[in-house]
């Protein structure tokens, strides 16, 4: 998996969309929600502009049409699923006079010929989009990142080029949590996972389970236990255990069981290795 040729062009466009702004709303469309969430915490934790992820159909019908005065640069990544609700979005926002910036998979020519304003990137979706998509937006707002966050930034943007070549040390790592990750691929599950790792746990729901499968929060997870499922795999990372300990055990007593893939890595990098090991142990399983 390369990044190029997307890597530059995604680069510049988040760099024009954040420079020099305080304030910047994040919004994602299509099956896969949780890459303008990412994008969002990208923002917050490694540049001075501050970033407010709004659900699309929120962003439409009850703040682009209110904030005149006060209107507030729009910054959107489209998966795939997602053009019917990304036209409405654009034609809505546009017509609001919002500046608006996109990531989006390929776009039909339509699109082009009737948004033409919008300052937007294609990048291609191959076998493994979601991780190639998260790794450009990592990558692209590392690179832009605040001087006093330089080292942090800097190790995040060459992990991004580096995926590939840790690929099979990742395995070899996780073994047993790949195990777990392929039987929640085939046996109903619920799927949850603490804030940075949800495009993990919607990458298993929703892209490539063979069964059936409900992505829920750390928060309310317990609840669907007894309910629908009795295993949940659970997506974490060492940095958040604090969090997640009280409701896992919440599972438990309520008769469920919990596999857990715990990633010990930073939270901003640890998504695209738990979408590495989604992808090889569907490939493999």
């Amino acid at each position: 998996m390369r990044l190029d040729p997307d890597k530059d062009l995604v680069l510049e466009l988040i760099k024009r969309a954040t420079e020099g702004r305080r304030h910047l709303v994040v919004s994602s469309v299509g099956q896969f929600g949780s890459a303008g969430r990412y994008l969002a915490h990208l923002v917050n934790s490694l540049t001075g502009s501050s970033a407010f992820y709004v659900e699309p159909h929120e962003l439409m019908y009850y703040v682009a049409p209110y904030d005149e005065s006060r209107e507030v640069d729009v910054l959107l990544v489209s998966t795939p699923g997602g053009t019917s609700d990304l036209y409405m979005l654009l034609d809505q926002l546009t017509l609001t006079g919002h500046r608006v910036s996109l990531v989006s998979e390929p776009l039909p020519e339509v699109f082009k010929r009737r948004f033409g304003g919008v300052d937007a990137v294609e990048v291609s979706w191959n076998g493994m989009g979601l991780l190639r998509l998260l790794a450009l937006l990592a990558y692209s707002v590392s690179s832009i990142g605040r001087a006093e966050l330089r080292a942090r930034a800097r190790r995040i943007r060459e992990e991004c080029l580096s995926l590939v070549e840790v690929a099979d040390e990742l395995v070899e790592r996780y073994g047993e949590e790949l195990e777990v990750i392929r039987e929640a691929l085939s046996e109903p599950y619920v799927v949850t996972y603490t804030p940075t790792l949800e495009p993990a746990a919607e990458l298993v729901a929703l892209g490539l389970s063979k069964g059936l499968a409900v992505v829920a929060g750390l928060q309310r997870a317990y609840l669907y236990v007894g309910r629908l499922f009795s295993k949940v795999l659970a997506f974490t990372t060492d940095v958040e255990a604090h969090v997640l300990r009280y409701y896992l055990n919440r599972v438990v007593e309520r008769g469920g069981r919990v596999g857990e893939v715990r990633l010990r890595t930073d939270p901003l990098t640890a998504p695209l290795y738990a979408l590495l090991l989604v992808y090889y142990a569907a490939e493999v399983g």
